[in-house]
């Protein structure tokens, strides 16, 4: 956590925008290059904030083990205030893996990236009081309840019309979404930053500035699985748990290029 402090994180679209176009310009360069997924993995670890955070949405697991078989490529953890939380599952692929092959059936990587969706489901399907004490909610259904959900992130975006609609027909099937990395660029590129998060907490505008702080690392499997065993309280979850979030989280260098334009 920074000094007692107020951040002007709206200037990150004017007076620092050097910072945000470095990220951007910086994920183009990945995409445009056929690299190793964990290079992908760990650029969206690093800069979490900047892809994931929103009115709901302010700490993003990686790596989260599923008992001794499986594991996450990331959770992001979207407070749904008195109904609890919603764990969204993403599995990533790379940007040059394909949908489909020639014979129109999924691809390598998509084939694979699916059926880590579905073993993770039946994963927390069988495994109900793993799911309760470390991604506790208002429910521990999997299947047809909001409380948790799937994305896969695979590819390019594409113009070709018939792969698209197989594509929105197996994700419709399964109950999941799929995404294209142009998808993540996106999410940056249209990243509003506000000056305090919307928590209506009695914590005081320092710790609503700095929860909105757009700098902060995905956490790993150990700090998530430490917090839990603080059995703390999943309704209203940023604002009963902001300053505990505020320890947790971590940030990228890119904070170090900041300028202090127009603080309060």
């Amino acid at each position: 956590m920074f000094n007692n402090k107020l951040y002007n994180w709206p200037s990150l679209k004017k007076e620092n925008s050097i910072i945000l176009n470095e990220v951007v310009e910086n994920w183009k360069v990945l995409l445009n290059n056929n690299l190793p997924e964990n290079d992908y993995h760990e650029f969206i670890k690093e800069h979490a904030g900047f892809f994931f955070s929103g009115f709901n949405c302010y700490l993003t697991l990686s790596k989260l083990k599923l008992g001794s078989e499986y594991e996450t490529d990331f959770i992001n953890i979207r407070d749904e205030r008195s109904n609890g939380i919603i764990y969204e599952f993403i599995e990533i692929e790379k940007p040059s893996s394909k949908l489909f092959n020639k014979y129109g059936t999924p691809a390598k990587d998509f084939n694979n990236a699916l059926q880590q969706i579905r073993d993770w489901k039946r994963f927390l399907i069988d495994n109900k009081s793993w799911l309760r004490k470390l991604l506790p909610s208002q429910t521990t259904r999997v299947l047809h309840d909001e409380g948790v959900c799937f994305t896969i992130i695979i590819g390019r975006r594409s113009d070709n019309h018939l792969e698209i609609e197989k594509r929105n027909q197996i994700a419709s099937e399964m109950g999941i979404k799929i995404r294209s990395f142009d998808y993540l660029t996106d999410l940056i590129k249209k990243r509003e930053f506000y000056p305090f998060a919307c928590l209506d907490s009695e914590k005081g505008d320092f710790v609503e500035n700095q929860m909105e702080n757009p700098f902060y690392k995905a956490i790993g499997d150990s700090k998530w699985k430490e917090f839990c065993l603080k059995k703390f309280n999943w309704t209203h979850f940023y604002k009963n748990n902001c300053e505990q979030i505020l320890e947790m989280r971590e940030h990228n260098d890119l904070i170090k290029k900041w300028k202090f334009i127009g603080e309060k």
